[in-house]
């Protein structure tokens, strides 16, 4: 199609010998007397090039040139003016015009405008300048930032000023569903009202981009440590309109961070222990050899009974260790409630027997059957744990003569319940407070302070609550609540389980 170049307010005085112009030839000039005759987008042939030519008396150029170029972004547009409106020339390239030169001028002058006018439209209309194009680069951009957006491995999400969530990545939703138009700190907090100390609130107050450490809970009922960055998204205006959420999960990380620092408190903690029952079975020995010395029976008696009292508590230290530091997988199964407390109390009883404490049990069922679900080796050990613990308090109560451990057990549609209580010396209320505590013990160098931790966490694992009570010179009751069929969170755990 022949190229097309509309002169607007030409006077031959201004380029004269216009016809001998290289391009006159082949390509179509037509000439209109004003720019108010311009219409875009135009009902003739739409011309490539258009060169207007400013008088003083003719000022109405400038808004026509930001009209064209506003209808019809690529339109090239030279202003040609004389010397004395080199200020307007200027000012033509701030409304869109592509050049600008001075008049009158010559032809070959006219005709190097027009030529690099003649590119600017070609890279426009071939080099991916079109609507057409530029629809589909932004389609493609678009397409490109969805998907880093939703390959991130992080939870990622936009919030308003309100806190509503307007977009969400992949993996936000895996975790915490699709609740788009709904607000962050009821999804990730479950809270009625924005948090306290909110980044969001304070990254829109002062457009500054802030990153902390907090803790979310996922849909599965999951606890989740995680950082979080938060930064500004602002309009052209720079204002901002929304903020970008990004969190990653270092649940495992802070885990390991624990694990290793309990790791080496533990260490110390041990060391201390092993070395006072190393010091008692030393005694032992001791007592043993000098029986047999003397042909003292009753001495070595003693020394016998202590040495194998000292073996008892190595070997539940060694056990403790053992199951604190394995990672095992936990091995589901339907178990009747009656033959578990049954096998429980059968590890205890003669350790119990040999010190003459009474165990009294009773199951309580209410319902069809007596089956709960769960992994009886933990849960039996966490038992195991809390029973023994039991029968040391009361073996520490010589003044009580009629000792005993209750332990109860009720059966309900959907829990089980737990009680285990006895009549020992009781448990002040400041050890009361660190009872779960890894590696403390109100037992002194007796305990390992590792029992009633792994009894607490077993629990945990188990989506179950456990709560101690004690009362100073009259014993010390636990309660302990589990469902009786394995939550899905508690079955392919992801983090820290949250207890019912």
């Amino acid at each position: 199609m022949q190229k097309h170049v509309l002169m607007v307010n030409y006077k031959r005085d201004s380029i004269q010998d216009l016809e001998k112009s290289r391009f006159y030839d082949n390509m179509s000039f037509e000439t209109i007397q004003s720019a108010q005759q311009l219409e875009f987008p135009t009902k003739k042939q739409s011309p490539d090039v258009v060169v207007i030519f400013m008088q003083k008396e003719k000022q109405d150029c400038l808004s026509k040139i930001a009209y064209i170029t506003k209808a019809d972004i690529d339109k090239e547009i030279i202003a040609a003016l004389p010397l004395e409106m080199i200020e307007t020339g200027v000012k033509t390239l701030q409304n869109g015009a592509t050049d600008f030169f001075i008049v009158p001028s010559s032809v070959q002058t006219l005709d190097f405008y027009i030529n690099r006018a003649l590119e600017q439209n070609y890279l426009h209309r071939h080099v991916c300048f079109n609507d057409r194009c530029y629809m589909s680069r932004y389609a493609m951009s678009e397409k490109n930032y969805k998907q880093l957006f939703d390959e991130v491995p992080c939870f990622i999400y936009v919030v308003n000023s309100d806190f509503s969530i307007t977009d969400c990545n992949r993996k936000f939703e895996e975790y915490f569903g699709s609740h788009i138009g709904e607000y962050c700190f009821g999804i990730l907090k479950n809270r009625d009202d924005p948090c306290s100390k909110c980044t969001v609130a304070k990254t829109f107050k002062d457009g500054k981009p802030r990153a902390s450490e907090m803790q979310i809970i996922s849909s599965d009922g999951v606890k989740h440590i995680v950082l979080s960055w938060v930064a500004p998204i602002r309009d052209n205006q720079g204002q901002i309109t929304n903020a970008l959420v990004m969190l990653t999960d270092i649940t495992e990380a802070r885990r390991l961070e624990d694990h290793l620092a309990s790791l080496g408190y533990m260490i110390g903690s041990i060391s201390h222990g092993i070395k006072g029952l190393l010091t008692n079975m030393d005694a032992a020995v001791y007592k043993m050899e000098k029986g047999f010395e003397t042909h003292n029976s009753k001495r070595v008696r003693e020394g016998f009974e202590l040495s194998r009292d000292m073996t008892d508590r190595i070997k539940k230290l060694v056990l403790d260790i053992l199951y604190y530091t394995k990672i095992r997988k936990m091995e589901w199964g339907n178990h009747s409630a009656r033959k578990f407390v049954e096998d429980t109390i059968g590890i205890v009883a003669s350790k119990a027997e040999k010190h003459n404490i009474r165990i009294e049990t009773k199951l309580d069922i209410s319902t069809d059957d007596d089956l709960f679900e769960v992994d009886e080796s933990s849960l039996q050990q966490a038992m195991v744990n809390i029973l023994e613990n039991a029968v040391e308090a009361c073996v520490d109560n010589p003044e009580e003569k009629n000792s005993y451990i209750l332990f109860h057990t009720k059966v309900f549609e959907e829990k089980i319940l737990f009680t285990i209580q006895d009549n020992g010396p009781g448990v002040s209320k400041e050890d009361l407070k660190n009872i779960f505590t890894i590696f403390f013990s109100s037992k002194g160098n007796k305990g390992t302070g590792l029992g009633l931790y792994i009894a607490n966490k077993v629990i945990s694992q188990h989506l179950g609550e456990i709560k101690v009570m004690s009362t100073v010179n009259k014993g010390t009751k636990f309660l302990i609540r589990i469902p009786r069929s394995v939550p899905v969170t508690a079955r392919n755990p992801r983090g820290v389980a949250v207890p019912n």
